[in-house]
């Protein structure tokens, strides 16, 4: 099919590698507010930061005229570990006129995304794809939901005569024509198949490759698609999977600039910003609820007793002993 100038315009939804780029920067404008910094130097800015961070798993922190820069380091020096972790980092920076082999909490601080260093890159990549692909299905189903019947002709004159057929009923004129010639030699065929793809299927689908990226960015996003309701236990249940990988982020960078702080004297503080620390606050006070509770011991029920008058006797209380009676004898 011939792509004219005005369909160049619309979002071409086959072009994969395009759409998964857009699909990443998408995902990443909402990511890269994740976490609010405090203390952070005029040459330190935050989206950058947070976006190598995300993207490539670490940064290393160093010092080049008394200023405080970070960069992607090449990292090595693992032969000198007794875990085979890197001791050392290749800086690199051609503005600065850098390339120094520092050695790592002495001269240069590791600040890891996440405790393999791994980034969200590859998650992300994996859903966008899968996601795309899903999109090309549910076109194709769309596309094949417009074509109810297929018409074969067997001369070329057969052929103009059904194409203007199919033109009179578009533009909406209320009847055609058409020549017995016509009606003999074309066939139509019925092109529903009974096999069909289900649309609602699709989407369910769509929903669940979404909510499966959200909750593990710990945007808690319900993918049960078997159930109407869910109770509050199987909501929280949902949640626990929501949380540990952003909290493992927070974790990291809280101790990579703990470390900053003291090599190199500065007061950068980080937290959970925007939704993540709602999601964080309210955690917090669900858990303060749970512990302050009071665990009142239950008593097995007892019946009440009813109120009696003040002539009313007490018929609770046990009776008095009766005497022996004693036989007459005669």
């Amino acid at each position: 099919m011939k792509t004219n100038k005005q369909l160049a315009q619309l979002y071409q939804i086959t072009n994969k590698q395009q759409n998964l780029t857009d699909f990443i920067n998408s995902i990443y404008n909402r990511t890269l507010s994740m976490f609010a910094y405090t203390g952070l130097p005029d040459t330190v800015d935050r989206t950058i930061l947070e976006k190598h961070l995300q993207l490539y798993g670490y940064v290393v922190f160093f010092k080049y005229n008394n200023k405080l820069y970070f960069t992607k380091a090449g990292l090595t020096g693992n032969e000198k570990s007794p875990y085979n972790e890197p001791t050392e980092a290749l800086v690199n920076v051609p503005a600065l006129g850098i390339n120094q082999r520092l050695t790592l909490n002495k001269n240069a601080v590791l600040v890891q995304n996440d405790d393999l260093k791994t980034g969200i890159l590859p998650y992300i990549k994996k859903s966008g794809t899968l996601l795309i692909e899903n999109e090309i299905t549910m076109l194709l189903n769309s596309y094949n939901d417009r074509i109810q019947s297929l018409i074969t002709a067997g001369s070329d004159q057969s052929v103009a005569a059904a194409n203007q057929y199919l033109n009179n009923i578009i533009n909406g004129n209320l009847g055609t024509i058409a020549e017995n010639s016509f009606l003999k030699d074309i066939t139509v065929h019925n092109a529903q198949s009974t096999a069909k793809i289900d649309f609602s299927d699709l989407i369910q689908y769509q929903q669940y490759l979404k909510s499966d990226l959200y909750n593990m960015l710990g945007l808690s996003s319900l993918n049960n698609m078997k159930k109407e309701r869910m109770n509050s236990l199987e909501v929280q249940a949902n949640d626990d999977n929501v949380y540990p990988f952003v909290d493992s982020m927070l974790s990291n960078r809280k101790q990579g600039f703990k470390m900053v702080n003291k090599l190199f004297n500065g007061n950068i503080q980080v937290d959970f910003n925007g939704a993540w620390k709602d999601k964080a606050e309210n955690r917090t006070n669900s858990n303060a609820n749970q512990v302050d509770e009071p665990t009142k011991q239950q008593k097995p029920n007892e019946p009440n007793e009813p109120e009696r008058t003040q002539n009313e006797p007490n018929t609770n209380q046990p009776e008095p002993e009766k005497p022996d009676k004693k036989e007459d004898k005669e």
